[in-house]
């Protein structure tokens, strides 16, 4: 069989991914854990005016494999206090966020925490001194900067606890309820 000039390379390609993949074993989906929240102040907008506090989610992914994984991004939701749903929409700047094979590498995901629902969760947790929350969503990744096998959709639902103190110690004192 002769192979057109047009498919030698698509042939190769093909070739090449597979030998190593066969190389390096069988891959494996990272795994994707909750580090912690915390709550980095208070943050005003001028257009529209508003208040908000900076939460921030840390999750640790643990990339098992011997190559390395790029993040494209990560969209889904943060639900405070069992009810509250905040988005989230992550795109890590350039050059991205790549995952060191065989190592655990931190991601940053920033979420607008508008400061009346902050106070509200202060008060309705006035007899708890944790408040849960739970991120849900999809991470986009990249199976390595030289195969550049894209993976869409990773599945991600994490569950963890703030404390009350850790609210009412950002917002600012004249919106707290005494």
């Amino acid at each position: 069989m002769r192979l057109t000039s047009r498919l030698v390379p698509s042939f190769v390609r093909a070739l090449v991914v597979v030998s190593a993949v066969a190389s390096t074993g069988c891959v494996t989906t990272p795994t994707v854990t909750l580090n912690h929240a915390e709550l980095n102040g208070v943050q005003m907008a001028v257009f529209p005016p508003r208040l908000g506090v900076l939460l921030t989610v840390v999750v640790d992914i643990t990339n098992p494999n011997s190559f390395d994984i790029g993040v494209r991004g990560m969209r889904g939701q943060v639900v405070m206090g069992e009810k509250y749903p905040l988005p989230v929409t992550y795109v890590p700047p350039p050059p991205g966020l790549w995952l060191r094979a065989g190592q655990v590498t931190p991601m940053r995901l920033p979420v607008d925490l508008p400061v009346e629902l902050a106070v509200a969760l202060v008060r309705e947790a006035f007899a708890s001194p944790v408040i849960p929350f739970r991120v849900t969503g999809v991470v986009d990744v990249t199976g390595s900067s030289t195969f550049k096998v894209d993976k869409d959709n990773f599945a991600v639902d994490l569950q963890g606890t703030i404390t009350r103190q850790q609210i009412a110690g950002v917002v600012p004192a004249f919106m707290m309820p005494r």
